[in-house]
């Protein structure tokens, strides 16, 4: 046998892992820490993350759960007690039908075609895995939160963005053009992470009719549903249950973090049209994290106890109202968003692009803001297989700011971004 050392051949990552892009959300976030573990005070508008407390009955549904013995796996998809009361709570929110059958075949709101999961995020990526193989492709928006490509990304599944006009919503001319044989989803996302908009009701059901004639999955990213301030609101779920059960089409993914102030808890859930869906959604995640965090699901079910939402839409709205009061006031021209919690700010008047606005903006007046980059990121495909990843026009230009903070640190958040764009437009 021959022993002759052969030459060291160097490590290299996986093509995904090369082609992945960057989170613009966590550079910011790491920047803002770094400052701040140098003793500095930053005034932090860039994390969707509200300063809500925890509802108390969560925080006592996991202890409870804990001290019960409640610490084993449990079953891939959730508990049943949690999916029902999901379901219950569902169909309540939309008007949908429910009953306590556990039927699969029942045409009814039930925990079979509930799929528990860690965060919304999990969901979001489970739903791509389940419906597209790698080499299709699937329509996104063009101004998007940039998970959805990195998600992409990981699954070798091809992003193509549909346009949206200034105010951010879908353009629906030419729409049909970017579909070809390898298409297999459109994701919607209503209220919008990262701009606000919210889709009318005519562009849902024009979007859901544009799917159905491709043939299209639709992965409805609902993380803001209880976030809506004004307008109508209409979910592509509530359009998919006017149509015959095997006619259905809606994968809605939805999250406990924003809606019950329980962001580090990493509960969501996705409502599948039919029980076999919902079931082999749950197969996907069997190999991302073998079961859920038990304690964590009884306090999801305590959250459902008590509907309470409504209590921090209410603060949300004030600071909403305020925020665009403030900006408006300083120089920007703002109409309140009607539904999340940001604000996608034009910021070309500077001169500067979006990362070159958030950077400054921290180093000279330690206020965080998210540049606008990544959430619009366009793929382009070379030779040799991998992508590069630019930010389109609309996005680049832009910067992301949550006003999910409290009302003083909101408007002093703001004043210095007056203060700094003015050293700019002098």
């Amino acid at each position: 046998m021959d022993q002759t050392p052969q030459p060291m051949r160097s490590l290299t990552f996986s093509r995904r892992a090369a082609d992945m892009p960057r989170s613009s959300i966590r550079r910011i976030f790491n920047a803002a820490k770094e400052l701040m573990a140098r003793g500095e005070t930053v005034i932090p508008l860039h994390i969707g993350d509200p300063d809500f407390d925890m509802p108390e009955r969560i925080i006592e549904g996991v202890t409870r759960a804990m001290r019960a013995g409640e610490t084993h796996y449990s079953p891939v998809p959730g508990i049943p007690q949690l999916r029902q009361a999901i379901a219950e709570y569902i169909a309540k929110r939309f008007g949908l039908p429910f009953t306590g059958e556990t039927d699969p075949e029942a045409d009814v709101l039930s925990m079979q075609r509930i799929t528990c999961s860690q965060g919304a995020t999990q969901a979001l990526n489970g739903s791509l895995q389940l419906i597209c193989d790698r080499g299709d492709s699937i329509l996104l928006p063009m101004v998007h939160f940039p998970n959805y490509i990195q998600q992409t990304t990981l699954a070798g599944v091809r992003p193509i963005l549909y346009p949206m006009d200034e105010q951010f919503q879908p353009v629906l001319d030419g729409l049909d053009e970017l579909c070809d044989h390898s298409t297999r989803a459109i994701l919607i996302n209503s209220p919008s992470n990262p701009t606000g908009a919210l889709f009318p009701p005519d562009t849902i059901r024009e979007l859901y009719e544009f799917a159905i004639r491709h043939n299209l999955w639709i992965i409805s990213d609902e993380a803001y549903v209880d976030y809506v301030y004004e307008g109508e609101y209409l979910s592509p779920l509530s359009v998919d249950w006017e149509l015959p059960l095997d006619k259905r089409r809606v994968l809605a993914v939805f999250s406990f973090s924003k809606s019950f102030a329980s962001t580090g808890m990493r509960m969501g859930w996705t409502v599948c049209p039919r029980g076999d869906i919902a079931a082999q959604l749950g197969l996907m995640t069997e190999p991302l994290t073998g079961s859920l965090t038990t304690p964590n699901q009884f306090g999801m079910l305590a959250a459902l106890s008590e509907d309470d939402c409504h209590l921090r839409r209410e603060s949300l709205n004030k600071r909403r109202l305020v925020a665009a009061r403030i900006l408006n006031e300083n120089g920007f021209d703002v109409k309140p968003v009607a539904g999340g919690m940001f604000y996608f700010l034009d910021i070309s008047a500077t001169g500067l692009n979006g990362d070159e606005f958030a950077d400054k903006l921290l180093a000279e007046e330690h206020v965080a803001v998210v540049p606008g980059s990544g959430f619009g990121l366009e793929p382009t495909y070379h030779d040799d297989g991998s992508i590069l990843f630019s930010p389109n026009e609309l996005a680049a230009r832009c910067v992301r700011l949550c006003f999910g903070v409290p009302e003083d640190k909101l408007i002093e958040g703001v004043k210095r971004m007056a203060r700094f764009i003015a050293k700019y437009t002098e």
